[in-house]
């Protein structure tokens, strides 16, 4: 089967500056995938028709938000696909380490959709770069971590800019366990400042923060050369749990990276909704036209306005693996009520914590242990 909708809405360029056709192509595509899944998943078709939910009548943009959602704690239960088992040519898992991890498959054309979307999205950032690059990813190395979503996705940014050196911080030790390299990461960030090529930082801020935590103790700076760039993504909690700020994050960077603030940017996902969001030059997160972001009442799950804070719901119709058209997840936040000053034709949603009483076991609290285990051997 075929997905033209799906396919056109995930290379629009400019995906943000929202248009009329633009927002009528994504509900199209919306409708075209959630009728596929309708049809092909005993459990969506279950839950569509428990809601009364007739996939077909998805015609406009206020049709979107009807879309009956998969809570993301499903997915860490169940495998939900669509397509047959043997379709599948990448299967990542989320990074947490105990408890559940959710399980994200993707067929070759739905794997290019998303790629794609990625393409779009940073050429419009002003990421994509034909200049040799060097690479310092606090992330885990993918050698030891093939499966996960983020040691894929930091590796999979390196389509942007030729790498010329990459670094992964966080590696196996002699027993077996994930250990985060202090020492060689200080080393490795003096020999790229004299190298001359760009850099680009990729991953965790609770990592970036003890590494610009240890310089700051130290007394230690680096000017990075011009053209470099810090990306993060994953792992908040445990450099919130150090009471930093964002704003304060950047600003230590500028400090001791030579990073301009501006060239700081934030990534949000998850690997069960996939699709990219990435903060602009002012530090607003964008929704691309290719996917919805919604705050829903925790209690009622009604849509909420501008400036209220709920339970975020994410849509994107580009994958047919599996029916994960709509997801809501256990993030809190809001849609700003204000336009953002970078200029952009979307709205921008900002991001308030986790709901839930019990958070999932992902990334950032798995590189939270790390970092507090590193310190007790310090």
């Amino acid at each position: 089967m075929t997905f033209p909708k799906a396919e056109a809405v995930s290379r629009v360029k400019d995906p943000l500056d929202w248009s009329e056709d633009k927002c009528r192509l994504m509900a199209e595509a919306c409708r075209e995938m959630a009728v596929f899944h309708y049809g092909a998943s005993p459990d969506i078709r279950a839950i569509y028709d428990r809601r009364g939910f007739d996939p077909g009548s998805i015609r406009s943009e206020e049709d979107i938000a009807r879309i009956p959602a998969v809570g993301v704690s499903a997915m860490k239960t169940y495998l939900l696909t669509s397509l047959a088992h043997e379709r599948a040519v990448l299967k990542l898992t989320s990074s947490g380490t105990r408890g559940q991890k959710t399980q994200i498959w993707l067929d070759q054309e739905s794997l290019d959709r998303v790629q794609a979307m990625l393409d779009v999205l940073w050429e419009q950032e002003g990421l994509v770069s034909r200049e040799p690059t060097n690479y310092l990813m606090f992330v885990y190395d993918p050698e030891d971590a093939q499966d996960l979503g983020i040691a894929f996705s930091c590796r999979n940014e390196q389509r942007f800019a030729p790498a010329a050196e990459t670094f992964f911080a966080i590696k196996k030790d002699a027993r077996g366990e994930w250990a985060f390299g202090l020492d060689a990461v200080l080393e490795k960030l003096a020999a790229f400042e004299g190298d001359g090529k760009p850099v680009r930082i990729h991953g965790m801020p609770g990592f970036i923060h003890e590494a610009l935590a240890a310089m700051r103790a130290k007394g230690l700076r680096v000017r990075l050369p011009a053209g470099s760039f810090m990306l993060t993504g994953g792992g908040w909690k445990a450099a919130e749990d150090k009471k930093i700020s964002r704003e304060s994050f950047r600003e230590l960077a500028a400090e001791h990276f030579g990073i301009p603030v501006e060239n700081t940017r934030d990534n949000y996902g998850m690997a069960e909704h996939s699709a990219p969001y990435i903060e602009c030059p002012k530090h607003r997160f964008h929704v691309p036209v290719y996917n919805r972001v919604l705050a829903r009442d925790p209690a009622s799950l009604e849509v909420l306005p501008p400036g209220r804070s709920g339970i975020l719901e994410l849509i994107t119709p580009f994958n047919a693996m599996m029916p994960n058209l709509a997801i809501l997840s256990t993030d809190l936040g809001s849609i700003d009520t204000e336009p953002c000053p970078c200029g952009r034709r979307s709205p921008t949603f900002s991001l308030a914590g986790r709901a839930g009483l019990v958070k999932h076991k992902g990334c950032a609290i798995h590189a939270g242990d790390i970092v507090r285990r590193g310190a007790r051997v310090a």
